[in-house]
């Protein structure tokens, strides 16, 4: 498959998943709107892309299964397209969970595993930075839901 056809499947997807749940994160690659020149008009984050010394590392293999739980927690739930700490007990990846995409049956950190993207739970163009995280940094929340050291 090319690439524009794999990005439109998973745009396809991620509305229809982000529909029926309306909870879940869209599972779309930022970098395929928030680009300098994009027709979309979103904002653009090339500079963010370009220091990963500012972001964590995307498009990674999440470390599951035994072994893994000495430096990293283990998630909760596990449906069919997302892998979630689920904080509230409801069975539901929420906007304010750290969310996994599976993509071929492995769960892969994302964009969107630590920022809340498009979809139910939009936010105002106006919203601060940090609102778009799905949990604070403060005290190293945000990290400490995934790293154990």
């Amino acid at each position: 498959m090319t690439r524009q056809l794999l990005l439109l499947h998973a745009l396809v997807s991620s509305v229809l998943l982000a529909a029926a749940s309306g909870s879940y994160a869209q599972n779309v690659d930022c970098r395929s709107c928030h680009v300098r020149g994009s027709k979309s008009g979103a904002a653009d984050f090339s500079k963010v892309y370009a220091n990963v010394a500012s972001h964590h590392p995307v498009d990674i293999n999440y470390p599951l299964g035994s072994g893994a739980e000495l430096y990293f927690h283990q998630p909760d739930m596990r449906h069919d397209d997302v892998t979630f700490f689920d904080k509230n007990d409801n069975g539901q990846p929420d906007s304010d969970e750290i969310q996994l995409f599976n993509i071929n049956g492995t769960a892969k950190i994302t964009c969107s595993t630590c920022h809340r993207s498009h979809g139910a739970s939009r936010l105002p163009a106006n919203a601060p930075r940090e609102a778009y995280l799905r949990v604070t940094v403060n005290g190293s929340a945000l990290c400490s839901n995934c790293h154990n050291k």
